[in-house]
């Protein structure tokens, strides 16, 4: 018997129970449906705040890589918080009238119940689109994306035919993120080092991207606000480059759409690699070199990352305060 989807995935239950707990202040709609030895899932979107599309918006991206299950965890952890503080504080409710949240917090959700960090077609969805990553630059083999098999890790696919998830995100932030002067995203990923990292474009160039000045001056005041923060804040290609970056194609996309707005889409990547320094027999586990198994330790990375997430809200809802004029 193929048992329902909200079952293989209890993060799929979450995401739907938000717009069952909170109704009026948030929006649900399925997007898109991926199909795989006979399960068929769906990949929510959801809205909280204003409707009006060229206010300040704060894009939350999870579940890219369906191992990396703490990113999801994390960003609903924290559309639980906001969505309970709007149903009771009024003045978070003022402020929500002039900006909004949009997110996709499984973006994989077949790699996540099949536990690759793939799609089902084998595809690394951040290698997926068309972007080709600079000469000169920091590249690793076969790990920078590779097109020569499903079956070892970063394939690409088909840049030029993306995958069915691919199209769906970039086909949502053109809708709800390219009217608006001021984004920012950020996508939750896990692995990769000890520490957590923020990353910023570019992942194909070691070159500064347009609006690099604009992210120095977000560091600077998020150094400033919270001086004694857990991340090391870089350029992606400070660490390695890759072919075909999801983030690197939207801005792209975005900056063609809207020649006066500023995208400042981030990564952060969570270092997993210490959950596992700390706990050794989590390697054992098919998902334990990329979340936390400690309760203790899950705890902490569910309160870990609440503040950077609130204040890029309202950094983004405050830009005249650090956004170059």
């Amino acid at each position: 018997m193929t048992l329902p989807a909200r079952q293989i995935i209890p993060e799929l239950f979450e995401v739907e129970k938000l717009a069952q707990d909170f109704k009026g202040l948030v929006h649900l709609e399925k997007l898109s449906e991926v199909s795989a030895r006979g399960y068929t899932m769906p990949l929510h979107g959801l809205r909280i705040g204003t409707e009006d599309k060229t206010k300040p918006t704060l894009a939350l991206f999870g579940g890219v890589h369906g191992l990396e299950r703490v990113g999801t965890h994390v960003l609903v952890s924290f559309l639980q918080h906001i969505l309970y503080r709007l149903s009771w504080d009024k003045e978070l409710q003022e402020l929500f009238q002039h900006c909004r949240i949009v997110s996709i917090p499984i973006i994989n959700p077949l790699g996540m119940a099949f536990n690759k960090r793939s799609n089902a077609n084998g595809v690394d969805l951040m290698r997926n689109s068309p972007v080709e990553a600079e000469k000169g630059g920091k590249t690793i083999a076969l790990v920078s994306g590779q097109t020569i098999s499903p079956r070892i890790p970063w394939f690409r696919g088909n840049p030029n035919q993306p995958e069915i998830e691919t199209q769906t995100v970039v086909d949502f932030c053109q809708r709800e993120l390219f009217e608006s002067e001021q984004v920012i995203s950020l996508d939750f990923h896990s692995g990769f080092g000890l520490r957590d990292r923020l990353w910023y474009p570019w992942a194909k160039s070691p070159k500064p991207f347009p609006h690099e000045t604009d992210i120095l001056r977000l560091k600077n005041l998020f150094d400033k606000t919270y001086p004694y923060h857990v991340y090391i804040i870089e350029h992606q290609a400070d660490s390695y480059m890759t072919h075909g970056d999801l983030w690197d194609h939207i801005y792209q996309k975005y900056t063609e759409k809207n020649k006066n707005g500023v995208y400042l889409p981030l990564t952060l990547e969570m270092g997993s690699w210490l959950w596992v320094r700390k706990n050794p027999l989590q390697a054992f586990s098919a998902t334990g070199y990329f979340n936390p198994v400690k309760k203790h330790r899950y705890s902490r990375v569910m309160r870990r990352h609440l503040n950077l997430i609130e204040f890029l809200l309202r950094a983004n809802l405050n830009n005249q305060a650090w956004l170059k004029t």
